[in-house]
């Protein structure tokens, strides 16, 4: 999971990044979700069609809870 709480700009160049990270996890046959995105970068990924590759959580502590 990548805790993007802090975040405070994405442009094309980080959302290239995250690409090349979750293509490296199914490489390893792990998987990445992005938690607590922000607003501005929800967005992006919605008109990119990102949020259809990442699973999306609403904060950190949601990828631990049951």
């Amino acid at each position: 999971m990548i805790d993007l709480a802090g975040l405070e700009f994405c442009d094309s160049s980080g959302l290239t990044a995250l690409i090349v990270a979750r293509n490296h996890a199914h490489a390893a046959r792990a998987d990445i979700a992005l938690a607590a995105v922000p607003g501005h970068t929800l967005r992006l990924m919605n008109t990119t069609g990102l949020d259809r590759i990442f699973p999306l959580l609403p904060d950190g502590e949601a990828a631990t809870r049951p």
